[in-house]
């Protein structure tokens, strides 16, 4: 199989967010750091609380990933303001202050998505939950308080993600992980009714969906099981392998047209590689790897799988940003001009 080679630019040691434009947010430790320049240059805009050990634990880039702690997600929500998600809470950025205002707390361990739909913003509970205790969705308005419950699941382990179908006004979900629970759901009246549109197997167990106008593509999350890209056809609901990636599928997104996912590393009885890579196609056919990056020798078990993220946001149109962890290069952040991308030598 092609890499891909490209023209790469090394921004800054942390996690890119949020991209909106020339407008760039990053974690970097306890700070929440802007750039109005695509990444040319950084302003520190607050800083989280560290109240706990656990908390304090974000300050160094290992303690991070110990802990489970520090940013998670980042959505702006106005004008130098937004949310964060952070330490198992809702945090406030406002405008003029430097210090995050903690202002609810959430269900579950942290959400792996973020969803916003119209005037809400939606999540679903990601924890353990080996007694498979009702598990649901949670919804707010974009200020980010009063969260209130509006699908419960029963007989799942966790919500891996809610998305936002732009194309229909529908909202996606898609659950986990044993094979009766991995599924793909929609809802077409904001949770009043939700249906299953596909699942009962581990080719259904997907973590990010992504959407183009006639598909919505996902890979498959099995541990041990070979992995592949998919796409469903929107109206006949045909299902469609696209290229087998081997490792389960986490994260995606969408820039501009290309799609995009990654691939983790973590334990399986099957023979895995012990790089996390990035794939990616221009047209949803063709698919290519853009770029892998090796396990670190820190223990998977205390200091996470290898894996490649996402920041949120619309993204600037032209340009791949995202952030490797417990990786070679971890934690540090960068962003690939779609233009530059060129067939490389075969990846061994």
């Amino acid at each position: 199989m092609d890499s891909l080679a490209c023209e790469e630019v090394c921004l800054i040691a942390g996690r890119v967010l949020y991209v909106e434009g020339p407008e760039v947010w990053c974690a970097a430790g306890q700070k929440l750091l802007k750039s109005n320049d695509g990444g040319k240059s950084w302003a520190m805009r607050a800083t989280l609380p560290t109240e706990s050990l656990r908390e304090q634990l974000t300050i160094s880039r290992l303690g991070r990933r110990l802990g489970r702690s520090g940013y998670h997600h980042f959505l702006k929500t106005g004008t130098n303001s937004g949310l964060a998600i952070a330490h198992q809470h809702v945090f406030q950025v406002r405008p003029g202050d430097v210090c995050l205002h903690r202002i609810a707390q959430l269900q579950g361990s942290r959400p792996l998505t973020l969803c916003v739909a119209g005037k809400k913003i939606y999540y679903g509970e990601y924890r353990g939950n080996p007694e498979r205790s009702p598990v649901h969705i949670w919804a707010a308005g974009h200020e980010g308080r009063n969260w209130q419950p509006v699908w419960q699941f029963d007989g799942i382990r966790h919500v891996h993600g809610v998305f936002h179908d732009t194309y229909t006004s529908a909202i996606w979900v898609a659950t986990g992980d044993k094979d009766n629970e991995a599924a793909i759901w929609i809802t077409h009246d904001q949770f009043r009714h939700l249906e299953r549109v596909v699942g009962g197997t581990q080719q259904y167990r997907a973590v990010q969906l992504l959407f183009t106008e006639k598909h919505v593509y996902f890979g498959s999350d099995a541990p041990d099981q070979i992995n592949y890209i998919y796409r469903l056809e929107r109206g006949t609901g045909r299902i469609e392998p696209l290229v087998k990636v081997g490792e389960p599928v986490f994260f995606g997104c969408k820039v501009n047209n290309s799609l995009f996912f990654s691939t983790a590393v973590e334990p399986s009885n099957l023979k895995r590689s012990i790089y996390a890579k990035v794939w990616g196609s221009n047209d949803g056919e063709n698919w290519k790897l853009i770029r892998s990056f090796r396990k670190d020798g820190w223990p998977i078990k205390y200091f996470q799988y290898g894996q490649v993220l996402f920041p949120m946001g619309p993204g600037d149109n032209k340009n791949l940003w995202y952030t490797p962890m417990a990786t070679e290069q971890d934690q540090i952040s960068h962003k690939l001009p779609l233009p530059s991308l060129q067939p490389e030598r075969q990846l061994t």
